[in-house]
């Protein structure tokens, strides 16, 4: 009879006998998936509820064989050892030709942060199970004594299983290992207490995205799903060509958070994919809601010596209410003009593509010399979301023309004498900023995902044939326009560099 007196683990069985500590793996719980979650690990090895392959009880291991011997293998959870015999039920069906079990010890090594697994593992020897029609369907019991030195030591026992033989079954039940359970499911099944926290910030290294840093715990992107694509159109407030490739970049951020969830650095991977204009425009986000102070210091900008910007000793934009950074102050900064009579770069299919090359922006949050305070109130996640991030355009050199997302503010160097005059219908309510007098039509795109964008002076909408439903809507109607799906492209009309 199996032993049914089950731990509160799943799938490990502890009991008392003689003073002694046992866990066992009998099979009952029917699903390889709940011994995984208590840190058993397989590889070829199934569980069946086939009554001619199982040994007892209700289920029973097993693994396959083949003519030139197939291995599957079972390992345990993290145990502490104690003295006596491994044992295990084995039954070779079908006329198995040769089977045969290797046992071996794996010492726990702290310093392997991925597994805790030592290279040096220790043999503890074989059993040959059975061979021959005369030994078929018959049960025998295998042991490997436990060495005097794995005696109260953290260690796993490794099971390896060859089997010989075309179309034939071996059975594995009620394995039983002298020691107690040691595993902690809840730190990527480590051993109890051995939680590997390397830089010490009390996040465990299979949970940390930097476990060497204690400063750095979680990456946390504003996008999960991959880059998405920022689109612009430089003649605000007129309309324009309404081609959208003015500029176009894609973007990530990642807002890299500590152990107690601050955010300690955001990282801006930008790729400057296309500008269709004759003008020199710059390109900055504006951070709503964070202000400039809390920004300990901003790398990887691509700024001119003789720019139009003044800019903090952080690195940020001077005279804004928010921290505001220009990411580059001309698109020749990052992308390279293809001459030869070309208005842009990258919207023309009559002149070669330009190779595009993304470049990181990096704000730091924390002061790395003053690592017990932010210079001023913490950032957590939730203050810097969708709704804070505010990129925009600067057309031409003339740092008061400003080109936002529809419905964001501008920053306070813009030229407010522009609002409401041409196209433009901001009035100074909020949600009117940047909204055409026609239907409320953009100048700016903001897409989740990385789309290609127009040939230039080719409208927009003839490329994507459900954005002025989309944007005539305020949104409600075809929120999926650039989605390529059936009807929705006209994709000769559309560039993609990448």
């Amino acid at each position: 009879m199996k032993k049914l007196i089950f731990c509160y683990l799943l799938g490990l069985v502890s009991y008392q006998s003689f003073a002694e500590t046992v866990v066992t793996n009998d099979g009952e719980l029917g699903s390889l998936k709940d011994y995984y979650y208590s840190c058993w690990d397989f590889y070829d090895i199934s569980l069946t509820d086939e009554s001619d392959y199982v040994t007892d009880g209700k289920y029973s291991f097993i693994t396959k064989g083949s003519s030139d011997g197939s291995r599957g293998d079972i390992k345990s959870p993290w145990m502490k050892f104690e003295k006596g015999k491994i044992y295990m039920d084995l039954t070779p069906y079908s006329e198995v030709k040769e089977a045969i079990v290797y046992a071996f010890y794996i010492p726990f090594d702290e310093d392997n942060k991925e597994t805790g697994e030592s290279t040096d593992y220790e043999y503890l020897g074989y059993h040959e199970v059975n061979y021959g029609s005369k030994n078929k369907d018959k049960t025998k019991k295998a042991d490997f004594k436990i060495s005097k030195d794995m005696e109260g030591a953290i260690g796993k026992v490794h099971l390896v299983f060859m089997v010989y033989g075309e179309d034939v079954i071996m059975a594995i039940d009620n394995i039983e290992i002298p020691g107690e359970y040691y595993s902690d499911p809840s730190s990527n099944c480590f051993p109890k207490g051995e939680k590997k926290d390397t830089d010490g910030d009390g996040v465990i290294d299979g949970e940390d995205d930097y476990p060497e840093d204690k400063y750095k715990a979680y990456n946390n992107y504003l996008t999960p799903e991959g880059p998405g694509t920022l689109m612009f159109e430089d003649l605000w407030p007129a309309t324009g060509d309404y081609d959208f490739n003015d500029l176009v970049l894609d973007y990530m951020i990642n807002r890299i958070t500590d152990a107690d969830g601050k955010v300690v650095e955001v990282q801006i991977d930008l790729l400057p994919r296309a500008a269709g204009a004759g003008y020199s425009n710059g390109f900055g986000i504006e951070f709503t809601g964070i202000s400039p102070g809390q920004i300990y210091k901003v790398e990887g900008s691509k700024i001119k010596s003789n720019t139009i910007h003044k800019f903090m000793s952080n690195g940020l934009e001077e005279g804004n209410e928010y921290a505001t950074v220009i990411a580059f102050d001309d698109v020749d900064n990052v992308l390279t003009h293809p001459g030869g009579g070309s208005v842009g770069i990258n919207t023309d299919p009559k002149f070669p593509m330009q190779s595009v090359e993304k470049m990181r922006i990096t704000l730091y949050l924390n002061d790395p010399i003053v690592t017990t305070r932010s210079r001023e109130e913490p950032v957590m996640l939730s203050d810097l979301t969708m709704d804070s991030f505010n990129p925009f355009l600067i057309v031409n050199q003339k740092r008061g023309v400003e080109v936002h997302l529809p419905g964001k503010r501008p920053t306070a160097h813009v030229d407010k004498s522009l609002f409401g005059t041409k196209q433009d219908n901001s009035n100074g309510d909020d949600n009117s900023f940047y909204k055409g007098k026609d239907n409320g039509l953009p100048w700016g795109l903001n897409v989740t995902e990385s789309v290609p964008y127009m040939m230039n002076k080719e409208s927009i909408t003839t490329g994507y044939n459900m954005f002025y439903k989309w944007a005539a809507t305020g949104g409600e109607a075809y929120p999926d326009w650039y989605k390529d799906q059936k009807g929705y492209r006209e994709d000769k009309m559309l560039l993609n560099a990448k």
